[in-house]
Protein backbone atom coordinates (compact mmCIF):
# COMPACT_ATOMS: atom_id res chain seq x y z
CA UNK A 1 0.00 0.00 0.00
CA UNK A 2 1.49 3.55 -0.77
CA UNK A 3 1.94 5.92 1.66
CA UNK A 4 -0.30 8.89 1.73
CA UNK A 5 1.72 12.11 1.29
CA UNK A 6 2.64 14.57 3.83
CA UNK A 7 2.31 18.20 3.73
CA UNK A 8 3.71 20.70 6.99
CA UNK A 9 2.45 23.84 7.13
CA UNK A 10 4.89 25.58 9.54
CA UNK A 11 3.19 28.53 10.53
CA UNK A 12 -0.72 28.26 9.31
CA UNK A 13 -3.35 31.72 9.80
CA UNK A 14 -5.48 31.09 11.85
CA UNK A 15 -8.44 31.18 9.31
CA UNK A 16 -9.83 27.98 8.47
CA UNK A 17 -9.06 25.95 5.17
CA UNK A 18 -5.52 24.87 5.69
CA UNK A 19 -5.63 21.39 7.02
CA UNK A 20 -9.31 20.70 5.45
CA UNK A 21 -8.35 21.27 1.56
CA UNK A 22 -5.53 19.10 2.27
CA UNK A 23 -7.04 16.34 3.79
CA UNK A 24 -9.97 15.89 1.36
CA UNK A 25 -7.51 15.63 -1.05
CA UNK A 26 -5.70 12.69 1.14
CA UNK A 27 -2.78 14.47 2.34
CA UNK A 28 -1.64 13.86 5.52
CA UNK A 29 -1.38 16.84 7.59
CA UNK A 30 1.44 18.13 10.40
CA UNK A 31 0.74 21.88 11.71
CA UNK A 32 3.24 24.30 13.08
CA UNK A 33 2.05 27.08 15.43
CA UNK A 34 -0.14 30.11 14.18
CA UNK A 35 2.28 32.67 13.09
CA UNK A 36 -1.10 34.60 13.92
CA UNK A 37 -0.75 33.64 17.50
CA UNK A 38 3.33 33.79 17.60
CA UNK A 39 4.30 36.29 14.97
CA UNK A 40 7.71 36.73 16.85
CA UNK A 41 8.20 33.35 17.20
CA UNK A 42 9.85 31.34 14.58
CA UNK A 43 9.85 27.27 14.34
CA UNK A 44 13.95 27.06 15.30
CA UNK A 45 15.72 24.89 12.61
CA UNK A 46 16.15 21.88 14.65
CA UNK A 47 12.48 21.85 15.02
CA UNK A 48 11.56 22.41 11.35
CA UNK A 49 14.30 19.52 10.79
CA UNK A 50 12.26 17.08 12.77
CA UNK A 51 8.88 17.97 11.21
CA UNK A 52 10.08 17.85 7.60
CA UNK A 53 11.58 14.47 7.90
CA UNK A 54 8.83 12.38 5.92
CA UNK A 55 7.41 15.45 4.28
CA UNK A 56 6.84 15.14 0.20
CA UNK A 57 5.48 19.65 0.55
CA UNK A 58 5.76 22.56 2.82
CA UNK A 59 3.71 25.28 3.15
CA UNK A 60 6.33 28.35 4.72
CA UNK A 61 5.12 30.94 6.60
CA UNK A 62 6.87 34.25 6.36
CA UNK A 63 8.21 33.41 9.77
CA UNK A 64 9.99 30.91 9.40
CA UNK A 65 13.38 30.29 7.16
CA UNK A 66 14.01 26.64 5.15
CA UNK A 67 17.82 26.89 5.25
CA UNK A 68 19.57 24.07 3.28
CA UNK A 69 19.90 21.73 6.47
CA UNK A 70 16.20 21.97 6.49
CA UNK A 71 16.11 20.59 2.77
CA UNK A 72 18.46 17.78 3.67
CA UNK A 73 16.19 16.56 6.40
CA UNK A 74 13.22 16.05 3.92
CA UNK A 75 14.36 13.62 0.84
CA UNK A 76 10.83 13.23 0.05
CA UNK A 77 10.46 17.10 -0.62
CA UNK A 78 9.11 18.04 -3.72
CA UNK A 79 8.21 21.99 -3.28
CA UNK A 80 8.38 24.68 -1.40
CA UNK A 81 5.18 26.87 -1.34
CA UNK A 82 4.38 30.35 0.25
CA UNK A 83 0.57 31.22 0.11
CA UNK A 84 2.18 35.16 -0.08
CA UNK A 85 5.08 36.62 -2.57
CA UNK A 86 8.25 36.87 -0.79
CA UNK A 87 10.54 34.01 -0.43
CA UNK A 88 13.58 35.70 0.92
CA UNK A 89 13.50 33.35 4.18
CA UNK A 90 14.17 30.68 1.61
CA UNK A 91 17.27 28.99 0.50
CA UNK A 92 16.19 29.16 -3.31
CA UNK A 93 19.59 28.35 -4.47
CA UNK A 94 19.75 25.22 -2.10
CA UNK A 95 16.58 24.00 -3.18
CA UNK A 96 17.15 24.25 -6.78
CA UNK A 97 20.52 22.36 -6.21
CA UNK A 98 18.42 19.59 -4.99
CA UNK A 99 15.66 20.03 -7.11
CA UNK A 100 13.25 21.12 -5.21
CA UNK A 101 10.54 23.80 -6.56
CA UNK A 102 9.82 26.89 -4.84
CA UNK A 103 6.65 28.35 -5.60
CA UNK A 104 4.87 31.73 -4.14
CA UNK A 105 1.56 32.85 -4.38
CA UNK A 106 1.22 36.38 -5.97
CA UNK A 107 -2.52 36.67 -5.03
CA UNK A 108 -4.07 39.26 -7.24
CA UNK A 109 -5.46 40.58 -3.93
CA UNK A 110 -2.27 41.60 -2.66
CA UNK A 111 -1.09 43.23 -5.35
CA UNK A 112 -4.16 45.67 -5.75
CA UNK A 113 -4.28 46.13 -1.92
CA UNK A 114 -0.40 47.23 -1.80
CA UNK A 115 -0.84 49.66 -4.39
CA UNK A 116 -3.77 51.01 -3.03
CA UNK A 117 -2.42 51.48 1.08
CA UNK A 118 0.68 52.89 -1.10
CA UNK A 119 -1.52 55.75 -2.35
CA UNK A 120 -2.95 55.91 0.93
CA UNK A 121 0.71 56.05 2.99
CA UNK A 122 1.74 59.05 0.43
CA UNK A 123 -1.83 61.27 1.28
CA UNK A 124 -1.63 60.33 5.09
CA UNK A 125 2.67 61.73 4.86
CA UNK A 126 1.90 64.48 2.76
CA UNK A 127 -1.62 65.58 4.60
CA UNK A 128 -0.15 64.96 8.26
CA UNK A 129 -3.08 63.02 9.03
CA UNK A 130 -1.54 61.54 12.09
CA UNK A 131 -0.39 64.69 13.13
CA UNK A 132 -3.85 66.00 13.26
CA UNK A 133 -5.40 63.56 14.59
CA UNK A 134 -3.10 63.33 17.51
CA UNK A 135 -3.53 66.66 18.02
CA UNK A 136 -7.43 66.61 18.26
CA UNK A 137 -7.02 63.48 20.71
CA UNK A 138 -4.70 65.73 22.80
CA UNK A 139 -7.23 68.29 23.34
CA UNK A 140 -5.93 70.91 21.00
CA UNK A 141 -6.60 72.31 17.46
CA UNK A 142 -4.95 73.36 14.40
CA UNK A 143 -2.23 75.63 13.57
CA UNK A 144 0.00 76.41 11.00
CA UNK A 145 2.85 73.29 11.70
CA UNK A 146 0.27 70.85 10.96
CA UNK A 147 -0.44 72.12 7.38
CA UNK A 148 0.14 69.72 4.51
CA UNK A 149 1.42 69.72 1.12
CA UNK A 150 -0.31 70.08 -2.15
CA UNK A 151 0.15 66.42 -4.09
CA UNK A 152 -0.44 68.48 -7.58
CA UNK A 153 2.68 70.05 -9.42
CA UNK A 154 4.97 67.72 -7.54
CA UNK A 155 6.75 64.58 -8.60
CA UNK A 156 6.62 61.11 -7.95
CA UNK A 157 9.12 58.53 -8.04
CA UNK A 158 8.70 54.50 -7.81
CA UNK A 159 11.45 52.27 -7.81
CA UNK A 160 10.35 49.20 -9.58
CA UNK A 161 7.94 48.74 -11.81
CA UNK A 162 6.71 45.42 -11.51
CA UNK A 163 2.80 44.35 -10.94
CA UNK A 164 2.75 46.53 -7.24
CA UNK A 165 4.70 49.71 -8.84
CA UNK A 166 2.95 49.80 -12.39
CA UNK A 167 -0.07 49.66 -10.16
CA UNK A 168 0.73 52.73 -7.85
CA UNK A 169 1.93 54.64 -11.13
CA UNK A 170 -1.74 53.97 -12.99
CA UNK A 171 -3.55 54.79 -9.40
CA UNK A 172 -1.95 57.95 -9.77
CA UNK A 173 -3.00 58.97 -13.28
CA UNK A 174 -4.98 62.03 -12.76
CA UNK A 175 -3.48 63.50 -9.73
CA UNK A 176 -1.51 65.97 -11.55
CA UNK A 177 1.74 64.48 -10.49
CA UNK A 178 4.90 64.03 -12.47
CA UNK A 179 5.50 60.18 -12.57
CA UNK A 180 9.09 58.84 -12.84
CA UNK A 181 10.02 54.92 -12.57
CA UNK A 182 13.29 53.38 -12.44
CA UNK A 183 13.40 49.73 -13.69
CA UNK A 184 16.72 47.56 -14.91
CA UNK A 185 14.20 44.97 -15.83
CA UNK A 186 11.05 46.40 -17.49
CA UNK A 187 10.68 47.22 -21.00
CA UNK A 188 10.10 50.47 -22.16
CA UNK A 189 6.80 49.85 -23.33
CA UNK A 190 5.46 49.40 -19.88
CA UNK A 191 6.79 52.73 -18.36
CA UNK A 192 4.26 54.10 -21.14
CA UNK A 193 1.38 51.45 -20.20
CA UNK A 194 1.90 52.64 -16.40
CA UNK A 195 2.35 56.45 -17.49
CA UNK A 196 5.89 56.57 -15.87
CA UNK A 197 8.57 58.33 -17.27
CA UNK A 198 11.52 55.89 -17.35
CA UNK A 199 14.78 56.93 -15.00
CA UNK A 200 18.04 55.49 -13.61
CA UNK A 201 18.20 55.69 -10.22
CA UNK A 202 20.51 58.31 -9.19
CA UNK A 203 17.77 60.91 -11.87
CA UNK A 204 14.83 59.39 -9.96
CA UNK A 205 16.18 60.42 -6.15
CA UNK A 206 17.28 63.88 -7.62
CA UNK A 207 14.33 64.94 -9.11
CA UNK A 208 11.19 62.88 -6.60
CA UNK A 209 9.23 65.22 -4.09
CA UNK A 210 8.08 61.47 -3.07
CA UNK A 211 9.70 58.17 -3.56
CA UNK A 212 8.19 55.01 -3.07
CA UNK A 213 9.91 51.32 -3.02
CA UNK A 214 8.30 48.18 -4.91
CA UNK A 215 11.47 46.24 -5.16
CA UNK A 216 12.26 42.24 -3.83
CA UNK A 217 15.19 41.69 -1.94
CA UNK A 218 17.57 40.43 -3.55
CA UNK A 219 21.67 40.56 -3.55
CA UNK A 220 21.37 43.81 -5.57
CA UNK A 221 18.31 45.94 -4.07
CA UNK A 222 19.52 44.87 -0.51
CA UNK A 223 20.74 48.48 1.02
CA UNK A 224 19.66 50.19 -2.18
CA UNK A 225 18.37 53.13 -0.08
CA UNK A 226 21.46 54.02 2.01
CA UNK A 227 22.61 57.27 3.70
CA UNK A 228 24.16 58.56 0.51
CA UNK A 229 21.13 57.67 -1.14
CA UNK A 230 18.72 59.75 0.99
CA UNK A 231 21.06 62.36 0.83
CA UNK A 232 20.83 62.58 -2.95
CA UNK A 233 17.18 63.12 -2.52
CA UNK A 234 15.68 66.58 -2.25
CA UNK A 235 15.46 68.01 1.41
CA UNK A 236 11.80 67.60 2.73
CA UNK A 237 11.21 64.73 0.61
CA UNK A 238 8.78 62.00 1.66
CA UNK A 239 10.01 58.08 1.44
CA UNK A 240 7.40 54.93 1.40
CA UNK A 241 8.45 51.46 2.08
CA UNK A 242 6.13 48.55 1.18
CA UNK A 243 8.27 46.31 -0.11
CA UNK A 244 11.71 44.80 2.11
CA UNK A 245 13.21 46.50 5.14
CA UNK A 246 16.36 45.25 4.36
CA UNK A 247 15.95 47.41 0.72
CA UNK A 248 16.72 50.30 3.59
CA UNK A 249 19.19 51.70 5.68
CA UNK A 250 16.50 51.52 8.37
CA UNK A 251 19.29 53.52 10.67
CA UNK A 252 19.88 55.94 8.09
CA UNK A 253 16.59 56.59 7.58
CA UNK A 254 16.25 57.65 11.14
CA UNK A 255 18.67 59.82 10.90
CA UNK A 256 17.89 61.50 8.00
CA UNK A 257 14.46 62.08 9.28
CA UNK A 258 15.66 63.01 12.85
CA UNK A 259 18.05 65.63 10.67
CA UNK A 260 15.70 66.99 8.97
CA UNK A 261 16.95 66.19 5.72
CA UNK A 262 14.29 63.46 4.99
CA UNK A 263 10.42 65.39 5.74
CA UNK A 264 8.54 62.42 6.56
CA UNK A 265 8.90 58.26 5.45
CA UNK A 266 6.02 55.23 5.83
CA UNK A 267 7.23 51.95 6.40
CA UNK A 268 5.63 48.90 6.54
CA UNK A 269 8.76 47.06 6.37
CA UNK A 270 11.82 46.40 8.76
CA UNK A 271 15.30 44.53 8.62
CA UNK A 272 13.91 42.91 11.78
CA UNK A 273 10.49 41.99 12.45
CA UNK A 274 8.39 42.46 14.69
CA UNK A 275 10.12 45.41 14.91
CA UNK A 276 12.63 45.72 18.49
CA UNK A 277 11.53 48.37 21.00
CA UNK A 278 14.60 49.58 21.11
CA UNK A 279 15.14 50.62 17.27
CA UNK A 280 15.98 53.96 16.42
CA UNK A 281 12.99 54.37 14.31
CA UNK A 282 10.89 54.37 17.14
CA UNK A 283 12.28 57.15 18.28
CA UNK A 284 11.76 59.36 15.66
CA UNK A 285 8.63 61.84 16.38
CA UNK A 286 4.92 60.55 14.58
CA UNK A 287 5.41 64.14 12.68
CA UNK A 288 7.95 62.33 10.82
CA UNK A 289 7.15 58.54 10.03
CA UNK A 290 4.43 56.22 10.28
CA UNK A 291 4.85 53.25 10.75
CA UNK A 292 3.08 49.83 10.18
CA UNK A 293 3.45 45.82 11.44
CA UNK A 294 4.43 44.15 7.63
CA UNK A 295 0.41 44.68 6.71
CA UNK A 296 -0.50 47.48 5.28
CA UNK A 297 -1.81 45.58 1.79
CA UNK A 298 -2.94 42.69 3.79
CA UNK A 299 -6.91 41.29 3.24
CA UNK A 300 -8.98 38.69 4.03
CA UNK A 301 -9.52 38.15 0.38
CA UNK A 302 -5.55 38.30 0.00
CA UNK A 303 -5.19 35.60 2.62
CA UNK A 304 -7.71 33.36 1.02
CA UNK A 305 -6.62 33.67 -2.53
CA UNK A 306 -2.98 32.97 -1.38
CA UNK A 307 -4.34 30.22 0.94
CA UNK A 308 -5.78 28.58 -1.89
CA UNK A 309 -3.50 29.03 -4.68
CA UNK A 310 -0.27 27.74 -2.65
CA UNK A 311 -2.49 24.37 -1.36
CA UNK A 312 -3.09 23.86 -5.44
CA UNK A 313 0.46 24.14 -6.26
CA UNK A 314 1.19 21.41 -3.66
CA UNK A 315 -1.30 19.32 -4.93
CA UNK A 316 0.01 20.26 -8.43
CA UNK A 317 3.79 19.17 -7.42
CA UNK A 318 2.01 15.94 -5.25
CA UNK A 319 0.48 14.92 -8.47
CA UNK A 320 3.54 15.26 -10.87
CA UNK A 321 2.34 18.13 -12.61
CA UNK A 322 4.13 21.43 -12.57
CA UNK A 323 2.26 24.42 -10.48
CA UNK A 324 2.10 27.59 -11.44
CA UNK A 325 4.59 30.74 -10.11
CA UNK A 326 7.90 28.44 -9.71
CA UNK A 327 10.05 30.94 -8.39
CA UNK A 328 13.25 28.35 -9.41
CA UNK A 329 12.81 27.20 -12.84
CA UNK A 330 16.48 26.03 -13.03
CA UNK A 331 15.19 23.58 -10.57
CA UNK A 332 12.85 21.76 -13.18
CA UNK A 333 15.17 19.80 -14.83
CA UNK A 334 15.79 17.66 -12.12
CA UNK A 335 12.84 17.39 -10.37
CA UNK A 336 11.37 15.76 -13.66
CA UNK A 337 14.13 13.49 -12.80
CA UNK A 338 13.33 12.75 -8.89
CA UNK A 339 10.08 12.76 -9.50
CA UNK A 340 9.34 11.21 -13.11
CA UNK A 341 7.20 14.30 -12.89
CA UNK A 342 5.22 15.93 -16.31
Amino acid sequence: MTERPTVVVTGPWSDPGWDAALRAAGVGVIMGPSIDERPATPVDEATLCEMVARADAVLVSSRERITARVLDAAPRLRLVAKATIGVERIDVEAATERGILVVNSPAPENVVGLAEATIGLIVALAKQLLVKEQRIRDGGWRDATTDGLVLAGRTVGIIGLGRVGSGVARRLVGWDVDVLACDPYIPVERFAAAGAGPVDLPTLLSQSDIVTLHVPLTAETRGMIDAEALAAMPVGALLVNTSRGAVVDQAAIAQALQDGHLGAAALDVFETEPLPPDDPIRAVPRDRVLLTPHSIGSSHASRATGTRMAIAAVLDALGGRVPPNVVNAAALHRWRRRFGAE
